[in-house]
């Protein structure tokens, strides 16, 4: 709705009424507006802030649990990469307790918020909302390509992405183990394995080159010096991301 508003008479004014969580926590806020090519994600699309944005909790009732465990990703996403009290506090909820994700939503509203009134058009601090995103992005749109039942929901790829920026986060960064040993734990909780081929962690690392980060050919990631602290534009060899898949596969829940 916010890109046809932007594009429609040359742009006109919009509201935000978020009715999903992913779009309370996440989309509905800092005017990123996009649709995609077909299963490469937000190829098209605009930064135009709406004029308000609504949101309302009562709604999260009408959801699916899929859809509450996908937008749950974003909200720990927050905690990674600013807030470590609010990360720990995110591990001891449930996506499913409607009374204590409503409580937390307000929270990672304001982490997000304040990080795009910093930065608007994603020239730096912006970036570590990408936390993530780079091979999230990527799985997302591999699977795409599957079967229906076989298809991902945003918040279940940016969960796997999370985990493997986590580990190119301890071998590139020096995250310290048992942070990256906590954080996978704490995802896990949530999300269930995904079996990868050889031949699908392949094609993923091979739409890492549509990533919309990129500059001059490089793919750049957020890792995290520590929970609470990212680092943005940092780049991986290719023998690390697959490393990074190895380590997601065989870590043990």
């Amino acid at each position: 709705g916010g890109f046809v508003a932007c594009t429609f008479k040359r742009g006109i004014d919009y509201i935000n009424v978020p009715t999903s969580l992913l779009a309370m926590v996440d989309a509905s806020v800092g005017g990123k507006t996009g649709v995609d090519l077909g299963t490469l994600k937000n190829q098209v699309g605009i930064i135009s802030n709406p004029k308000m944005v609504l949101v309302d909790p009562w709604f999260l009732g009408s959801l699916p649990v899929a859809q509450l465990r996908s937008g749950y990703a974003e909200m720990l996403k927050h905690g990674l990469i600013a807030d470590q009290s609010y990360w720990q506090e995110l591990n001891k909820n449930r996506y499913d307790d409607l009374n204590g994700v409503g409580r937390l939503i307000h929270h990672s509203i304001e982490i997000k918020n304040k990080v795009v009134l910093e930065d608007p058009r994603e020239d730096h601090a912006r970036k570590a909302l990408n936390f993530g995103h780079t091979l999230g992005h990527a799985i997302e749109s591999h699977f795409m390509n599957k079967t229906v039942d076989l298809q991902l929901l945003h918040g279940e790829a940016i969960a796997i992405g999370m985990i493997l920026a986590t580990y190119l986060s301890q071998e590139i960064c020096g995250l310290a183990k048992d942070q990256t040993i906590q954080i996978t734990h704490g995802i896990f909780q949530y999300y269930e394995k995904i079996n990868f081929t050889n031949k699908d962690i392949e094609d993923i690392v091979d739409l890492l080159k549509y990533d919309k980060k990129n500059s001059h050919g490089q793919i750049y990631f957020v890792l995290l010096k520590e929970i609470g602290k990212p680092i943005i534009d940092k780049k991986a060899t290719n023998d690390l991301i697959f490393n990074a898949f190895d380590f997601y596969k065989n870590f043990s829940k």
